[in-house]
């Protein structure tokens, strides 16, 4: 259960980070902190170095939308765990830009400036497990509570600092795998999801199926049109899918990760990059300004779990959307009573819930 009042501090926490001005290079870049870091009820709190300018700088997402992102939700994911265990900040909320507009590593200075927001960010969360990734990352957190723990010694290890459990990673970034393998990093990953099994709670099996394998095939049903759907539409069709799965069954063909952005839901595990990788002839082209995507082949509903249960809901969701416009799409999903609820409390309690995850359980009570 969230405290409200926590929900309330760590906003005013996010408007005060948005409004610093006291690194000149970082002036125009985005404060990435808010609802898109996570729930602030996580039992792990991941730091990171700084924000990408091909991830996070661009999507206000922390580790989404770059390499690095895709590394780390891949790792996150192969061991059993997902977003929706973590709450992810980063050593400076903002990207740090050398004078050519590549990422340069933040100076001294700037980490010592972002400090008082990883403090309290560390504090309003109080989560069970804090994990660093990177140098940099296990560097800024001595200002919390000093510590001599260096990362090369510190692997597959846990370190009592500041009340909570500190496991020490690398950073999933491509330039360090070359000193710490894809791999070794899962490894590394499994000893976390371990540990968080250990000492905070059981997984209890849900009988959800797998994410990304599932969410591809899922994606690959919805985009089988002849002539291709939005990528807009997408990820509408799949918040309807899973909306409408779980009016009918109290819990979920996924454990996707959708948030609520301006446009509607969003699936983190339908980057057009994933799914480019996923599914198999997928063609992606331009139609003015919309993006549009069109699974090739016939797909093969037997390889879902409880396919007979998917292929209902999923032909139902295509026959009565596909031919929707985009416009519709958005005012449909909107109708639904996760975003209704989120659209509440962003007028009563002037709470943002942009990049928020978006609770089904809701359903449940709405109905």
């Amino acid at each position: 259960m969230i405290n409200p009042e926590k929900e309330r501090e760590f906003a005013e926490l996010a408007s005060k980070a948005k409004a610093c001005t006291l690194c000149p290079r970082m002036a125009e870049s985005v404060r990435v902190i808010g609802p898109a870091s996570g729930s602030i009820a996580a039992p792990i709190l991941i730091i990171g170095e700084a924000p990408g300018r091909l991830g996070a700088d661009a999507s206000a997402i922390p580790f989404h939308g770059d390499k690095a992102g895709e590394n780390f939700e891949t790792l996150l994911e192969q061991v059993g765990l997902s977003r929706h265990d973590c709450f992810i900040t980063n050593a400076v909320l903002c990207n740090p830009k050398d004078e050519n507009g590549n990422n340069s590593t933040p100076s001294r200075s700037e980490v010592n400036n972002c400090s008082r927001f990883l403090k309290r960010q560390v504090d309003l969360v109080s989560p069970r497990i804090v994990v660093t990734l990177g140098a940099q990352a296990l560097n800024a957190i001595k200002s919390i509570e000093p510590h001599e723990i260096e990362l090369s010694s510190a692997l597959r290890k846990t370190w009592n600092w500041y009340g909570r459990t500190l496991i020490a990673l690398y950073h999933p970034g491509q330039r360090a795998m070359v000193h710490r393998s894809f791999l070794n990093q899962l490894a590394d990953y499994q000893f976390l999801a371990e540990t968080f099994r250990r000492t905070v709670r059981q997984r209890v099996a849900l009988g959800i199926a797998p994410t990304s394998a599932t969410v591809a095939q899922i994606a690959e049903k919805l985009a089988t049109q002849p002539n291709g759907i939005s990528y807009f539409a997408l990820h509408k069709l799949f918040y309807l899918a899973e909306y409408e799965y779980y009016r009918h069954n109290n819990r979920r063909m996924t454990s996707a990760y959708i948030v609520r952005q301006k446009e509607g839901p969003y699936v983190f595990e339908m980057h057009i990059k994933k799914l480019s990788k996923a599914i198999k002839n997928l063609k992606v082209w331009n139609d003015r300004d919309r993006l549009i995507v069109k699974a090739g082949g016939r797909f093969d509903l037997f390889a879902l779990r409880a396919s007979n249960e998917y292929d209902d809901i999923l032909k139902y969701i295509s026959d009565k959307y596909a031919n929707s416009t985009d416009g519709d799409l958005k005012r449909i999903v909107y109708l639904t009573a996760p975003m209704r609820q989120m659209l509440r409390r962003e007028k009563k309690l002037g709470e943002s819930t942009f990049n928020k995850a978006i609770d089904f359980s809701v359903i449940s009570t709405a109905s």
